[in-house]
């Protein structure tokens, strides 16, 4: 059933809601038909919340609807509001322990194997229900800005340029190269491999396979690649098999360490580059919670994570950050 807007006032938080939408979607039809509220309804509520504060929030000249100056501030102000009033019910809900609030949180596979236990842990200690999601990048940055997840561990370093969302930096880790055991050709250089093996790519959904592609587009390097995977296990086993060679990081060895004898690793060749792994949020939520993760994380990886790499191959940590 669609209902008339409330009458609105900065005191409304249902007012700001339905503003953030607009302001969000650049439609009111669209932010009537998500809110199941009239379009007459919305207008009414964004003319009131304009009569209350006596500026125009919105240039209805352009389409879509864009922000006036006041109209971005109140928007950012609304959006730090809204996220500080959900806060707070989940955080009434988990001292009630009715466990309605599940937090949902995305990590990568590679993260997950290696701090995915002490993060379960510490958010249970916290409190509360989550529930904790692997899988690939740009899947979960997807679903971070649907809302479908509350928080993200992500390599896609364009989460920085998306409105309303924020990153809390967690490490940085080298790029290397992954070869058959047997391939005899290992110290001459990138351009002999390519000419002789093709690259086991990680999958589209995976930020590090744009990365990797991208790395050796500027390198003016173009390996044939027809095999794709989303698993470390698949690629590895793929380049065990002397089917091609791979570019992956330490967190990736240590997720697919079972088929590490079959493969050969090396530093790979050039500019060091290095993986950027972040905790993703929308600004004003969750931020306590973000650095707490990435404290969590942090204390895991250097406790564990990098004494099994130096076990691996003592470089493996040299260009691995974990913070200052």
């Amino acid at each position: 059933m669609v209902n008339d807007g409330p009458k609105a006032g900065l005191s409304d938080l249902r007012a700001l809601e339905i503003f953030v939408s607009v302001a969000e979607s650049g439609s009111m039809t669209a932010t009537a038909r998500r809110l199941r509220l009239s379009q007459s309804g919305v207008s009414q509520v964004i003319r009131q919340l304009e009569q209350g504060l006596g500026v125009e929030l919105l240039d209805r000249s352009v389409r879509p609807t864009a922000l006036t100056h006041p109209g971005h501030e109140l928007y950012q102000r609304a959006r730090r509001l809204l996220a500080a009033a959900g806060d707070t019910a989940q955080a009434v809900r988990r001292a009630a322990n009715l466990g309605e609030a599940k937090l949902r949180i995305g990590l990568l596979d590679s993260l997950a194997v290696n701090v995915g236990p002490a993060l379960a842990i510490r958010l249970r200690e916290a409190g509360g229900g989550c529930l904790l999601l692997s899988g690939q990048s740009l899947t979960h940055v997807e679903a971070l800005r649907r809302r479908e997840l509350d928080l993200v561990i992500t390599s896609d370093t364009t989460l920085i340029e998306q409105a309303g969302i924020a990153a809390e930096p967690l490490l940085a880790e080298p790029m290397v190269l992954v070869l058959p055991a047997d391939y005899p050709h290992a110290d001459e250089g990138l351009e002999r491999i390519i000419s002789d093996l093709e690259l086991v790519a990680y999958s589209e959904r995976a930020a590090l396979s744009r990365q990797v592609a991208l790395h050796l587009s500027r390198l003016r390097l173009q390996p044939k690649c027809n095999l794709a995977f989303d698993s470390t296990d698949a690629v590895f086993t793929m380049v065990g098999a002397g089917l091609g060679f791979a570019v992956t990081t330490p967190l990736c060895l240590l997720q697919g360490r079972e088929r590490l004898r079959h493969v050969r690793i090396m530093p790979l060749p050039g500019p060091i580059v290095r993986r950027h792994l972040s905790v993703g949020y929308h600004l004003g939520e969750f931020d306590v919670l973000a650095k707490e993760m990435v404290s969590v994380c942090r204390r895991v990886l250097q406790a564990d994570a990098l004494p099994a790499l130096k076990q691996i191959e003592g470089w493996l940590v040299k260009d691995f950050w974990l913070g200052d």
